[in-house]
């Protein structure tokens, strides 16, 4: 019998080199391209005096400022990524194909996941590329927070980890490829915003705990303030987003194996 780790790795090439197939890869990168390039080409021709106006003296305000379009590039690279990832196989004619292979479900489904959740990091890493020719051309190398970024970028992957998880969930309760995705970005873009508003605006923000929007405001807030981050506190946020990445994966998994039956 083949080893679970080798169906694992089958199972992870062949979800990444599909990706580099279809529409959705070349979409997140048409988006990661134009919102940092974007930003960066307005900021260069608004000139060095202008960014210092607007964002301070140091390259951290500016990073900061930049990775606030964190959450949102979250949610669309997870729905690209994870909004069909099950519902693919029920929906359309894959699931003819790769439900009658002797793999287990659950090394099917971590297979996908890895490979989402890879080629969702890759993604951020050329948001942060952009982040770090900023802060280089409108102040300097050195006076970037390179151990800040690093956290920050670690839980910017946490981060789209539970977005994924979250994706996925939903991809289980949908036949239908596209309705996943559509419904991961609406839940989180529409539905999460209004009622974290809400919450905030009559209950207090200590009570937005549920919302992995806003925990990931961590992952912007830690380049400025490093470890003594609020609003949320580190510790919350990862929480938060630690749970959805644990909670939704493990729900994703029984909802698959329960639609197969």
């Amino acid at each position: 019998m083949i080893r679970d780790w080798d169906q694992f790795l089958v199972s992870l090439k062949t979800q990444v080199r599909s990706y580099l197939y279809t529409y959705r890869f070349w979409v997140i990168l048409g988006i990661m391209l134009a919102v940092g390039g974007g930003i960066s080409i307005a900021f260069t021709i608004k000139g060095v005096a202008w960014v210092h106006s607007n964002f301070g003296q140091n390259a951290a305000d500016y990073v900061g400022g930049e990775l606030g379009f964190i959450s949102f590039l979250a949610i669309v690279t997870g729905a690209f990524f994870g909004g069909d990832a099950i519902s693919t196989d029920f929906g359309t004619k894959t699931g003819y194909y790769m439900l009658a292979q002797p793999v287990r479900r659950k090394v099917l489904l971590a297979g996908r996941y890895a490979a989402a959740l890879l080629v969702s990091v890759g993604m951020f890493a050329i948001f942060y590329l952009f982040a770090i020719y900023g802060g280089t051309y409108f102040y300097s190398f050195g006076s970037i927070p390179w151990a800040n970024l690093g956290l920050s970028f670690l839980f910017g992957a946490l981060l789209v980890a539970g977005i994924l998880s979250f994706a996925f969930a939903l991809s289980a309760t949908s036949r239908s490829p596209a309705i996943g995705l559509v419904l991961t970005i609406i839940v989180l873009l529409v539905v999460f915003n209004i009622a974290d508003g809400l919450v905030a605006r009559f209950a207090g923000s200590q009570y937005v705990v549920y919302s992995i929007l806003y925990a990931s405001n961590i992952v912007s807030t830690v380049i400025t303030d490093g470890l003594s981050a609020s609003n949320p506190a580190l510790w919350v946020g990862l929480v938060i987003m630690a749970a959805y990445t644990v909670l939704f994966l493990a729900i994703s998994l029984i909802l698959y194996q329960r639609e197969e039956t």
